[in-house]
């Protein structure tokens, strides 16, 4: 799985609470992990996204199995709008999430704020770049009727009808957003009841690519050395030590568990017990030689934006990173959370809205410039969305690829029928942007798809059989 968090593990554990004696309750540990999970998810649903809590309940939150709804009521929120909390309890467990003016949502820590200075900390006002009156998207919000870029909007329209149809007899997919680009224009946009252009929703693990986006910003202003050690010792184990750039291809060979289905994994853990998630990922043991394999590890992720605060003078300018980056790309809606500590999560807890996912994918076609300017160093892109050998043709930096995989693999294409230079980012839940440069695509889907219940590829089939019809 690519993305957190465990609902899995959150419902195992309020079962375990309110199943009759004798069953076995959960630890204190296990209950404050669930709590944590509920607590995080529902303060940034309701105060990054603007969402109601009835509408987390109905679709984050909804039990899957009748033993789930059954012990559904029994979970708890205290929604304080004037002291932007949420705090929810779970048996004896009780956790809170509160909102910070600039930096969305972080769990807390203790009784105290997790800093003070996350609470004090304003970014600057982002100015949109200068556009002329009558400029489009991406340069404003305005959107023509109908663009004359080729693209067959008949088809399309039919491609986003599938991509909002729910399957009778089926768990619901919730599509919430669907944005398509094509040749730099948006093409062409749907919503959800509830959910609209300006709201910025959830990107989970798609929030990798925007970290890779922040170290290629770093590594172009001087600032950050991709090929230096990043543990001060060198392991036992006789192994050399892994660097920087094997974080950012999930090659550095600590030992990491990913498994979302397991509330002890490492994972859950780190998102939802821990104070300073990158010093997680930093004390696995290792088990193999740097690059030798690929383990896709949040906390990789996590230790990357640990290090990357290391390279600034202070905090104020470290939390301002992600704003630069927003205000060049023209993107309005953007948030980047943090781990209690103040160091961002970059492995998850991004926010955006559908069009500004899109903004960043289209830097990504574009070659890391937009609006005619270089907002990544030349040859990042390319760089990232190169395959390490050891992922057999499916990941870069903190990019998935659809890349042919070495001949001595025996593996095939993930998706023969589409492009081989195709790249997403993905998230938990059905979360997607989808980048194809030779057919000049950028492809958002946002939503809450349980299961894996979203056919992503026959969508992206249908976008770009749309693209070529003509």
């Amino acid at each position: 799985m690519r993305s957190p968090p465990a609902l899995t593990a959150f419902l195992l554990a309020l079962a375990a609470c309110q199943a009759p004696a004798p069953a076995q309750k959960p630890s204190k540990e296990l209950a404050q992990v669930a709590a944590a999970y509920a607590a995080k998810v529902t303060a940034s649903a309701i105060f990054v996204s603007g969402r109601t809590l009835d509408s987390v309940l109905a679709q984050e939150l909804a039990p899957t199995r009748p033993l789930e709804a059954l012990i559904k009521p029994f979970l708890r929120f205290d929604v304080d709008r004037e002291a932007k909390t949420v705090t929810c309890r779970l048996g004896q467990a009780k956790v809170t999430a509160q909102l910070h003016t600039c930096l969305g949502c972080s769990l807390v820590a203790s009784d105290r704020a997790p800093s003070d200075e996350l609470h004090q900390f304003v970014v600057e006002p982002r100015d949109r770049m200068a556009a002329q009156p009558d400029q489009l998207w991406p340069h404003t919000e305005t959107v023509a009727k109908r663009t004359t870029t080729g693209i067959d909007h008949e088809a399309l329209e039919l491609a986003i009808d599938r991509a909002f149809a729910e399957r009778p007899g089926k768990k619901p997919i919730h599509t919430r957003a669907v944005v398509v680009v094509h040749k730099g224009h948006l093409v062409a946009e749907r919503y959800a009841d509830g959910f609209h252009k300006d709201m910025p929703l959830a990107g989970w693990s798609m929030t990798k690519t925007l970290t890779n986006a922040l170290i290629g910003m770093r590594v172009g202003d001087g600032k950050f050395d991709l090929s230096r050690a990043f543990r001060e010792q060198p392991p036992k184990t006789g192994f050399a030590q892994p660097t920087v750039n094997n974080l950012l291809t999930m090659t550095a060979g600590l030992r990491w568990n990913e498994d979302y289905d397991d509330p002890n994994s490492d994972a859950v853990r780190m998102l939802f017990g821990s104070a300073d998630h990158g010093a997680t990922y930093v004390d696995q043991a290792q088990t193999t030689r740097p690059g030798q394999q690929f383990v896709y590890a949040s906390g990789a992720t996590n230790l990357l934006c640990k290090l990357l605060r290391g390279s600034f003078a202070n905090d104020e300018e470290y939390w301002s990173q992600p704003a630069r980056l927003f205000a060049q790309l023209g993107m309005q809606t953007a948030v980047l959370e943090t781990d209690p500590s103040g160091t961002f999560v970059g492995s998850s807890y991004g926010f955006a809205s559908a069009r500004d996912w899109a903004r960043l994918g289209l830097l990504y076609q574009q070659d890391g410039t937009f609006f005619g300017k270089r907002v990544l160093p030349e040859g990042w892109v390319q760089q990232s969305t190169t395959a390490t050998k050891a992922s057999n043709g499916r990941y870069g930096s903190q990019i998935w690829l659809n890349a042919e995989p070495p001949k001595e693999s025996g593996m095939a294409r993930k998706w023969p029928d589409l492009p081989a230079d195709l790249f997403s980012m993905d998230g938990h839940e059905g979360q997607y942007c989808v980048i194809s440069p030779k057919a000049q695509l950028v492809i958002v889907r946002l939503g809450c798809t349980k299961n894996g219940g979203f056919d992503l590829r026959g969508f992206l089939r249908d976008v770009h059989a749309a693209a070529a019809a003509r």
